[in-house]
């Protein structure tokens, strides 16, 4: 069998699809709408290049996207260049070489990234990511908006039953920093963190000599998770850290003003979460659907990133990928399809083009002029007829 023949031109690779027509549809209304959504909240839209030369985004705590970013050779300039497989550093550059020191900035986007490896088994490579960042405001007052808007994004593609989960990459940092190992040392150890694997964490605390201190700090921090009651169990095994109690008074306020604003939302929080740390900086949150498994939307404060651009400004900001979304998002109503004869008379052109400026789908036959059954017109999906009479062509709804 010939390479041809076990590799059909028309497979494509793994983790990649066509989007048809209907499914297509639903992705155009859900980005639209939520592009709306954010316009309103003052998110000015922006659209990055697919690619970028690899230090752009690849840089600084972006090296944390290096294992999902393509990487091509640019044949014009001899450099290395990637294909963006998340908008947020590009988000920073834009920030960073446009804005003003101190200016507030809100910038959303909408665009197609691509992922070297998928998520999770048999997740797509190529997810349709919106998101909206979120620059110049230090504090939980920046973190409550961007939080709000990303609640506001699932509620506006009517997902049930959400589950926000929230944590803070600090507290683990402080705790890293307190065993006072720097470099590749302190990066291990939190490796062991980001996996939870808490037996490797007392391993390597004895191994370094952190002392009985930082483990038992340690293994308290391995069962904070749950719901409101862990912040105050967090002060009272951590609140000798000023960097903790700090996290926590963060922590504290974004959940009570969200429980007052969506009384509805369910909200947990892992204080031991940690994904992404080399990126984040502040609070991390994710929302779930009624499934729970993966995240439908995540976020969090990542206020370094800006720096390697020339600018440390802070900043904070979520994403979402909206396909796995279009299942449950409210159809608009479908606009009425009108079947028009074959023709080249003016008068049919005019009265094509006034119902299809009017909001019809006016589909012309351009094969026949003689108008088929009702019954088989209904069953192509159209709703009316364009008919000729003595004053003009007129619609006929097929129903009356």
């Amino acid at each position: 069998m010939t390479r041809t023949e076990s590799h059909p031109a028309w497979l494509l690779p793994s983790g990649f699809e066509d989007v048809l027509p209907a499914r297509t549809e639903a992705l155009e209304r859900c980005r639209r709408a939520l592009l709306d959504l954010y316009a309103r909240w003052g998110y000015r839209q922006v659209i990055p290049p697919l690619v970028e030369h690899l230090e752009s985004l690849l840089t600084g705590s972006a090296a944390d996207l290096d294992l999902q970013t393509w990487k091509l050779l640019d044949q014009d300039s001899g450099r290395l260049v990637g294909l963006r497989s998340d908008m947020t550093p590009q988000m920073a550059r834009i920030d960073a070489q446009t804005s003003s020191a101190k200016e507030v900035r809100r910038l959303s986007y909408a665009g197609t990234v691509l992922r070297a490896r998928p998520d999770l088994l048999g997740g797509s490579r190529a997810p349709f990511q919106m998101g909206a960042e979120l620059f110049g405001v230090e504090g939980a007052e920046g973190d409550l908006e961007v939080l709000s808007l990303m609640v506001e994004s699932l509620i506006h593609c009517a997902v049930p039953d959400l589950l926000l989960d929230i944590g803070h990459v600090g507290i683990s940092q402080t705790l890293a920093d307190a065993a006072g190992l720097e470099g590749a040392l302190r990066a291990e150890l939190l490796r062991h963190v980001e996996r939870k694997a808490w037996s490797d964490v007392r391993t390597w605390l004895r191994e370094h000599h952190c002392g009985m201190e930082l483990t038992a700090d340690f293994h308290a921090l391995s069962g904070l998770q749950g719901d409101f009651d862990v912040l105050e169990q967090a002060r009272r095994y951590l609140g000798h850290y000023p960097a903790v109690r700090a996290a926590l008074d963060d922590l504290q306020c974004v959940w009570s003003v969200l429980r007052a604003r969506y009384p509805d939302l369910e909200i947990q929080c892992d204080l031991s979460e940690i994904h992404g740390h080399r990126y984040h900086t502040g609070l991390l949150f994710s929302l779930f659907g009624p499934q729970r498994g993966e995240a439908l939307a995540s976020g969090g404060r990542y206020d370094d990133i800006g720096a390697a651009f020339g600018r440390r400004r802070a900043a904070t900001g979520f994403s979402l990928d909206i396909k796995p979304l279009l299942p449950g998002f409210p159809d608009s109503g479908r606009m009425g399809r009108v079947w028009a004869p074959a023709g080249m008379d003016d008068l049919l052109w005019q009265s094509i083009q006034e119902h299809r400026r009017a909001g019809f789908v006016v589909l012309q036959d351009l094969q026949r002029q003689d108008v088929p059954s009702p019954q088989d017109l209904q069953a192509q999906g159209f709703d009316a007829v364009l008919i000729q009479e003595a004053t003009g062509w007129k619609v006929q709804r097929l129903d009356s």
